[in-house]
């Protein structure tokens, strides 16, 4: 079940990515990193729904090394898409040159040490999670602290865009990842399906700031600042 459960969230990132590629005409390149992220995590997915079928040894090692890269590289990256996107709902604090600066700085290092922990000390080892086969890094010691910032840094900016843009997206979407990730600990695809829902947030927010699309409860603001 956890395998179909995989796969189903990865073909929903793919159908995520379609919408976010057909955006691109009214918010620009950021729908292309969006697009990236989302085949990324489509992949992660994937290489974890598939491993029943290969089973254990090179060939779904060599299936699973890149989700560790995926992971240590995306994961941040949502920081700053996140930050353009809010900037242009209209909050224009994070659009302050030395803000930009200080995020860029941030992602940096997250990725810097997710790099550190998640491939260079890794040591990974054969897993089941469910009738799901993978493998994890027999290394790591609780919960990714790139990630842990990483959804701290969406709730932040998901609070301005709700408070200074009437859009409360984002902020839900980060919510629901971060009550996620703690469920994930004990059932894989919880984890996996918050990221799926913090994407359609992202997607959503690129949605707003394109304009021509009403979302429920978004305030007739979105697009300027208060």
């Amino acid at each position: 079940m956890t395998s179909l459960i995989m796969a189903a969230i990865g073909v929903a990132m793919l159908g995520l990515c379609t919408v976010a590629v057909r955006l691109r005409a009214r918010v620009g390149g950021i729908a292309v990193v969006v697009a990236a992220i989302l085949v990324g995590l489509a992949y992660d997915n994937v290489a974890v729904a598939i491993g029943r079928l290969i089973g254990y040894g090179d060939v779904l090692l060599a299936i699973n090394v890149p989700r560790f890269w995926i992971h240590a590289i995306v994961t941040p990256l949502l920081i700053i898409v996140a930050g353009v996107l809010v900037g242009r709902l209209g909050v224009t604090r994070v659009r302050d040159r030395n803000i930009a600066l200080a995020g860029w700085a941030l992602v940096a290092m997250l990725i810097a040490i997710g790099v550190v922990e998640e491939i260079v000390r890794a040591r990974l080892v054969p897993e089941d999670a469910g009738d799901a086969l993978r493998y994890v890094n027999a290394e790591a010691q609780g919960p990714p602290l790139p990630a842990i910032i990483t959804i701290l840094a969406l709730i932040v900016l998901g609070v301005m865009a709700w408070r200074h843009a009437g859009f409360p997206w984002l902020f839900v979407g980060a919510i629901v990842m971060l009550i996620a990730a703690a469920a994930g600990s004990a059932v894989l695809w919880i984890g996996n399906l918050g990221e799926l829902v913090l994407l359609a947030a992202v997607v959503a927010t690129m949605a707003a700031v394109g304009g021509g699309v009403r979302l429920p409860l978004t305030s007739a603001t979105v697009g300027g600042a208060r």
